[in-house]
């Protein structure tokens, strides 16, 4: 008796999940050969459900059935592309729609290749575009302080090779910018005590005026002593700032750092103690950064010596 259309497709959908299941795990030289009878299976299968709606038979179950075989080799076509790679069918999608899938699958796989790799391509170039983006605004675009900074450092570099000059020609340049800058100001006036002590007090007077406070131009200004190894010029400022405010944790700090690069440590220790004993009143982090020095310090010193002090 011969068997209907739709039993026919229930045997062929049976048969192409077996034929699916041997692709997917492939057997060496038979894989090519069960990935061909896939392709010539579902075309066979395509068209018996053509056959089978015009006739207005109910197949959704099995069409339920293909769709989960077509969704597990559709997860695996880079396998099946693989072992149809050299196939003679490749030319015979030519003949069928889009939709008819399994003819298409080496343009579907070459296809999403060359997507990924666009994709790939202009991932790269982005990259690379930002990395040069944030590289030149790094290099040429500095914040005010970064360039007010980066002016000082170069000024002081000037001064330790007696370039007054040019160490006055950056400055001044810069304050053309930011006239407003009591750190310029201050670096011009150090520049020009070397060999202007007139031009040397305005640029002080103006960098006071822009300060805060008195305090704060003094300290600021001992700093910038002591990055030039001035260390006579920085303590002279700092005791300055504790005769205006004798718990000025800052400028206590400041002094105890001079008082060790000179190897006066049992006067830094005592500068350090007298930060300790200030408690709240002193800046947090600079109570921290004392507590840590004074440690280090009392490590070196034999209590003899510490008792011979006091």
């Amino acid at each position: 008796m011969k068997e209907s259309p739709l039993e026919v497709l229930r045997e062929n959908i049976e048969t192409l999940k077996r034929i699916s299941g041997k692709i997917l795990v492939p057997e060496s030289s038979e894989s090519t050969k069960y990935a061909e009878e896939f392709i010539y299976l579902r075309q066979k299968i395509e068209d018996l459900i053509l056959e089978l709606k015009k006739q207005n038979i109910p197949i959704e179950s099995e069409i339920v059935k293909l769709s989960e075989i077509d969704g597990e080799i559709k997860k695996n076509l880079k396998t099946l592309y693989k072992v149809l790679k050299n196939s003679e069918l490749k030319n015979k999608g030519k003949d069928y729609p889009k939709e008819n899938w399994w003819w298409h699958i080496w343009e579907i796989v070459e296809g999403e290749r060359r997507k990924s790799l666009k994709r790939s391509v202009i991932l790269f170039l982005v990259i690379g575009l930002i990395l040069g983006t944030v590289f030149f605004i790094d290099s040429y675009f500095k914040t005010p302080s970064e360039e007010i900074i980066e002016t000082i450092e170069k000024s002081h570099k000037y001064l330790s090779n007696n370039d007054f000059k040019n160490a006055e020609k950056i400055l001044k340049d810069k304050i053309l910018k930011y006239e407003n800058s009591p750190e310029l100001w201050l670096a011009l006036g150090i520049v020009f005590e070397r060999e202007n002590k007139k031009e040397a007090e305005n640029a002080f007077k103006r960098a006071l005026e822009l300060y805060k406070s008195e305090e704060e131009f003094l300290i600021n200004r001992a700093l910038e002593y002591k990055k030039l190894n001035d260390l006579e010029k920085s303590e002279k400022d700092l005791l300055q700032v504790l005769k205006l405010d004798q718990n000025n944790s800052h400028a206590l700090y400041i002094l105890g750092t001079i008082y060790e690069e000179k190897n006066k440590i049992a006067e830094a220790i005592k500068i350090y103690k007298a930060i300790e004993e200030l408690g709240d009143k002193a800046d947090p982090k600079i109570l921290v950064m004392s507590k840590m020095r004074l440690a280090t310090l009392l490590q070196k010193i034999t209590l003899p010596e510490l008792k011979g002090d006091n």
